[in-house]
């Protein structure tokens, strides 16, 4: 038995026809009905599972079409979306790129393996540039020196390297750290001798840091240099469990001997210092009650102590100065600057 099937599509909804009926909505196409004697509309809507209402219900006929303006729509939205996430993404990842050019130019002036690579340090360079960086800037004319800081030069035969030896725990809650930066000399010359002690004063500390509940740390400075000689002082901070004690100590070396200078090939320690240092003291510290408190003597004894007496050079003058623990007046360190004796 054969059939004649007679497909189109529907006016309606666009779905597929079948002998004038459409498949999806039921649609019925009275024409091609008509030209069929064994069918009529409502025996065709039956066969299609479809009541004989259905094709007359506007809103489930348009149902496909609108599903399909939704789907749309939907793409649509989503392509913007789209679009507009993936132009913040651009934008952020521009922004974190020119961030790592900034900090890849910054780590260039950093420490590199103990070594600052971005070569000798030249106190100059701000003031080339108009900066103020608010920083103390030691001369000759000032009155005296007010705080240790660096005075470098990059017009010698020599230059500093700079390096850094640290400790820390791999506990994140253990604070008992260790951290020392020092300077050494580097050029055409042998300087050796001289880096050998220098590491071993910017070291004093570092087999002993944990006998403090803090830690230690001990920074380096070159408060002065020239061809025949250079100063170098360290600020040793010991962190234990009462406070923080400071001390400081100072290497003067002679670069064409390469011996340290003792105190009494820098200045004469007698009578006449302890008067000198006291007036000093007054006129640069105001009083400290810790030296105010000691006798004549005992005060010469002390700047006679390698081990609690520093003295260093500066370009305002010579640095005299001492360390004291005392349980009464506290710890701490002072100084003076003696500049009829500056080079």
């Amino acid at each position: 038995m054969s059939e004649n099937k007679d497909f189109g599509f529907c006016p309606r909804c666009g779905a597929l026809m079948q002998n004038g009926v459409c498949r999806s909505c039921g649609y019925t196409d009275r024409r091609a009905a008509g030209g069929s004697q064994t069918q009529d509309s409502s025996r065709t809507a039956e066969a299609y599972g479809q009541s004989q209402r259905q094709p007359y219900q506007s809103a489930p006929a348009m149902q496909p079409r609108q599903k399909k303006h939704r789907e749309k729509g939907l793409m649509i939205a989503l392509a913007v979306t789209g679009a507009g996430f993936l132009l913040i993404l651009l934008i952020l990842a521009a922004a974190f790129f020119f961030s790592s050019i900034g900090k890849t130019v910054n780590s260039e002036s950093s420490w590199d393996n103990g070594y600052y690579d971005g070569g000798y340090y030249d106190d100059d360079y701000y003031d080339d540039y108009g900066y103020d960086s608010g920083y103390y800037v030691p001369d000759e004319d000032d009155p005296y020196y007010r705080e240790i800081v660096d005075s470098t030069r990059t017009d010698l035969s020599y230059g500093i390297s700079w390096i850094v030896d640290s400790i820390t725990p791999d506990d994140e809650e253990d604070y008992c750290t260790y951290y020392s930066t020092y300077p050494l000399l580097d050029g055409d010359g042998d300087y050796s001798a001289v880096n050998r002690k220098i590491t071993q004063a910017a070291l004093e500390y570092r087999d002993s840091y944990q006998e403090y509940s803090g830690g230690t740390s001990t920074l380096g400075y070159v408060t002065y240099m020239d061809e025949e000689m250079i100063s170098i002082v360290f600020q040793h901070s010991l962190y234990g469990d009462q406070g923080t004690l400071p001390r400081v100590s100072a290497l003067t070396f002679d670069l064409e001997t390469g011996e340290l200078l003792e105190p009494g090939e820098m200045i004469t320690v007698d009578e006449e210092l302890v008067m000198r240092f006291r007036s000093q003291n007054q006129t640069q510290n105001g009083a400290v009650a810790y030296l105010d408190n000691l006798s004549d003597e005992v005060f010469l004894s002390i700047l006679n102590d390698p081990d609690q007496s520093f003295y260093f050079y500066s370009p305002v003058g010579l640095e005299a100065g001492f360390n004291y623990e005392s349980e009464e007046y506290g710890s701490g360190w002072v100084s003076v600057t003696l500049k009829e004796l500056a080079l």
